[in-house]
C-alpha cells in the first residue's frame, strides 16, 4: 500500500500534475477554477492505477506520465462525447437576441472581455501585471547560458526541427533541454511555460 502512495507523492508527478492542469486550463472549455478540481482528479485517477506500477517493469515517471496522459485523453473524449448528445445545439452570438434590462440585444453585446479572453485562450492580465511577467521572463532568460538563450530563441523563432537540424542532434535533445530550461523557468516564479 505504501508504494501507491509513493506514486501520486513522487514530486515529478506533483509537477506533472501541476503541468497538465494548467495546460487544460488553457483550453477553452476549462478556466482558471477548474485547475484544482482537475489536479485533484488526476491524483484520484493515479491513486486508482498505481497497483499496476511495477517498479521491476519501469520507472515511476513513464507510468506516471503514461497514466497521467490517458487521463488527459479520455476526460477530453468525454467532454467532447457530451457537447454532441442529444438536445445540444450550437447558438450563434450575433444571431440570437435576447431580453437584458429591458433592451433587446445580440449575446455578443453582453460578452464581457473576461468572457471574450476565455473563448480566445488569452491572458486577462493588466498592463502592470503583464509589464512584470515580461520582467520576471527577461530576468530568468538571462540567467541562462548564452547557448541555452540561442537555443530558446531559435526555438520560438524556427521550432524545434530546425534548432535540432542546425545543431546536428535529435529532437529529443532539443526537447531535453527545453524541459531543463523549463524547470528553471518554473523554479524562478514563473509557473507552467
Amino acid at each position: 500500500m505504501a508504494e501507491r502512495y509513493d506514486v501520486v507523492s513522487n514530486p515529478f508527478t506533483i509537477t506533472l500534475i501541476r503541468i497538465k492542469a494548467a495546460q487544460l486550463c488553457r483550453r477553452s472549455d476549462f478556466s482558471r477554477s477548474d485547475r484544482d478540481d482537475l489536479q485533484q482528479e488526476m491524483e484520484l485517477y493515479l491513486l486508482r492505477k498505481a497497483h499496476l506500477f511495477d517498479s521491476e517493469r519501469g520507472n515511476i515517471e513513464a507510468f506516471v506520465i503514461t497514466s497521467i496522459n490517458s487521463w488527459v485523453g479520455m476526460t477530453l473524449r468525454f467532454r467532447a462525447r457530451d457537447k454532441r448528445r442529444p438536445g445540444l445545439y450550437a447558438v450563434s452570438l450575433e444571431g440570437t437576441e435576447i431580453e437584458n434590462d429591458g433592451d433587446t440585444v445580440s449575446l455578443a453585446g453582453i460578452l464581457s472581455q473576461a468572457d471574450h479572453e476565455r473563448r480566445s485562450q488569452r491572458s486577462g492580465l493588466s498592463p502592470s501585471e503583464l509589464l512584470d511577467l515580461q520582467d520576471a521572463i527577461q530576468c530568468a532568460f538571462s540567467a541562462l547560458s548564452l547557448d541555452e538563450q540561442q537555443l530558446l530563441t531559435h526555438v520560438s523563432e524556427h521550432g524545434v526541427a530546425s534548432a535540432a537540424r542546425k545543431r546536428h542532434v535529435s529532437r529529443r535533445q532539443i526537447d531535453n533541454a527545453i524541459a531543463r530550461m523549463r524547470v528553471r523557468f518554473e523554479n524562478a516564479g514563473l509557473g507552467a511555460l
